[in-house]
């Protein structure tokens, strides 16, 4: 096949995600670490769905026009550091198709695949080789040399797949940590899966490769929301989704003419498709007015205080008592003028919530290990924020690119504390002044949370061997700082030998959050060897209810 057309990419692209979907549960088993929060897999599989689930917005080959939507879809949807290095690689194969409509020839897709590479590069501010990063590259160079020498759309793919397969099985040679743990690069594998699935889809339609792997005939590209928990909604209670279809469309102007009429507004696109999302007593007006720009598409409009109704009574029948302030991942409707600064939190566990909401936090985004929140999640909970201002912690590693790109996509002022624990977010917010600006409030809660060493306890889902530590399936095992420093049996002779590494002189508070499958009995026992332990420290036990880890632990 020398050339593709568009509707050839869809197919490739519906092939890709798919393809990945099947085998995300491997990508994730290939984390470095044995603990059981490999997420690499879900986080590109959730990315690239939510971005082909885009395509669904038009019937047209424009080949451009699709991979434009594949950049947005992809960028909205994108989760933890592999999703979103994911979506600028979409990006970027955006761009090297802009020009392109009817029909991509070999040339074209190198061309593509090399901006691909190029523009997630520049995403990174420390790109690492022996990553996903490298894939790309190398499968980019591989396409271009294909193309130089005459090769159409199936050698150029061809000879990326090639690249992307061989480069991934080298990811060992250049990372030693991956040679260490005997696996690939998590992400470069995922990568691989999807030059793989647009090769198959080059020949063969989405139906016809299921069937012929004894799988279900269609994918599933639903993204997986967060469990969402209601408050009372009285003001601005109408959410109000729908999408324009038109020409010379202007975001912003959309975005200026509905502000006044509600609350947590998101509106994406370009000149020829507008995403509005907006939460209004006015639902009829917002219509109104977007149907004099262009066609209006799939309205939906919720009333989200007969819902909330409908959850109060179940809530009766259950006896549930819940806060009724902000809870997990549903804001409360703004009230009156914006205060200067907000603050949105990810964190996992309802227990930690409480905690971060008792220490101001607006809005928490439900979110840690293993449930990465997307992007667009991010964008909604500055945008439900009813302030000038928004700070985002991201209290893990794998969310920080993310919130960096939310701040990217909103009208308001966005800082990001880089915080990679939740004891660390906790340490920032000990030192966030709202009298401040944001500037000096990121100052101080930057330099905090380096006042804290953060220790996780959890259990090992396979055998593995970190450095001296020989590890069996199923271990227990406690990470300080991110790395694996105890092995045994028991959560809390684990948990009482990582503090050891983690107290030093210095040391004055200790702070032991118990998950949800540990029980309070066997936290205050731990507590009170601790303190026995450490009589000069003062010792703090709170119920967190974070999954996979019995506990998390904090020394300031």
């Amino acid at each position: 096949m020398d050339v593709i057309t568009g509707s050839v990419l869809k197919n490739m692209l519906l092939v890709a995600a798919y393809n990945l979907e099947q085998q995300k549960d491997t990508v994730n088993a290939l984390n470095v670490f044995p603990v059981p929060d490999g997420d690499t897999g879900t986080n590109m599989s959730l990315t690239l769905n939510a971005a082909v689930k885009e395509l669904e917005r038009t019937n047209g080959d424009d080949i451009s026009r699709l991979t434009s939507l594949l950049a947005r879809g992809s960028l909205m949807g994108a989760r933890g550091n592999s999703g979103v290095i994911l979506s600028q690689f979409f990006r970027g194969f955006a761009k090297g198709l802009e020009d392109v409509t009817t029909e991509a020839t070999g040339a074209d897709l190198a061309r593509a695949l090399v901006s691909s590479s190029k523009t997630t590069y520049r995403a990174v501010m420390k790109p690492v080789e022996g990553t996903m990063l490298t894939v790309g590259r190398r499968a980019g160079e591989a396409a271009q040399a294909a193309a130089e020498e005459g090769g159409g759309a199936t050698e150029v793919l061809q000879a990326a797949l090639d690249a992307a397969k061989a480069a991934v099985e080298d990811t060992p040679n250049i990372l030693p940590v991956l040679k260490e743990a005997g696996v690939v690069d998590a992400g470069g594998q995922g990568m691989l899966c999807i030059f793989e699935g647009m090769f198959i889809g080059l020949t063969r339609s989405l139906e016809e490769f299921a069937e012929e792997n004894g799988i279900a005939p269609q994918p599933s590209l639903e993204l997986v929301e967060p469990a969402q928990e209601h408050v009372a909604v009285t003001v601005n209670k109408y959410c109000t989704e729908f999408i324009i279809l038109g020409e010379n469309l202007d975001p912003e102007t959309v975005r200026n003419e509905i502000a006044s009429k509600g609350d947590s507004m998101i509106v994406v696109g370009d000149s020829d498709v507008v995403k509005v999302h907006i939460h209004t007593d006015f639902p009829g007006e917002v219509l109104q007015f977007c149907a004099s720009l262009g066609n209006l598409t799939e309205i939906a409009i919720d009333n989200m205080y007969l819902q909330n109704l409908d959850y109060e009574e179940h809530k009766k029948q259950h006896r549930l008592d819940l806060p009724e302030d902000n809870v997990v991942g549903f804001p409360v409707a703004p009230q009156g003028d914006p205060k200067p600064l907000g603050i949105v939190a990810v964190v996992p566990g309802e227990g930690l919530a409480e905690i971060f909401r008792s220490l101001g936090v607006d809005y928490i985004v439900p979110g840690g290990q293993t449930m990465n929140p997307s992007t667009e999640e991010l964008v909604q909970a500055v945008n439900s924020v009813n302030a000038e201002a928004v700070i985002i912690l991201p209290n893990n590693k794998n969310v920080i690119f993310s919130a960096e790109q939310a701040k990217e996509l909103v009208d308001k002022p966005v800082g990001v504390v880089p915080t990679r624990t939740t004891p660390q977010g906790i340490s920032a917010l000990m030192s966030f002044v709202a009298d401040d600006s944001l500037e000096d409030n990121l100052e101080a809660m930057e330099d905090a949370m380096g006042e804290v060493k953060t220790g996780e306890v959890t259990f090992a889902v396979r055998a593995t061997v970190a450095g001296d530590l020989r590890i069996e399936e199923r271990d227990i095992i406690g990470l300080a700082e991110g790395q694996i420093a105890v092995v045994g049996s028991d959560p809390n002779e684990v948990a009482f030998n990582l503090l050891e590494t983690l107290v030093d002189e210095d040391s004055s508070v200790i702070s032991i959050y118990y998950g949800a499958d540990q029980k309070a009995e066997a936290a205050l026992a731990l507590s009170e060897d601790v303190q026995e332990k450490y009589p000069e420290c003062e010792v703090e036990v709170y119920q967190g209810e974070q999954p996979l880890y019995y506990y998390i632990v904090s020394v300031e």
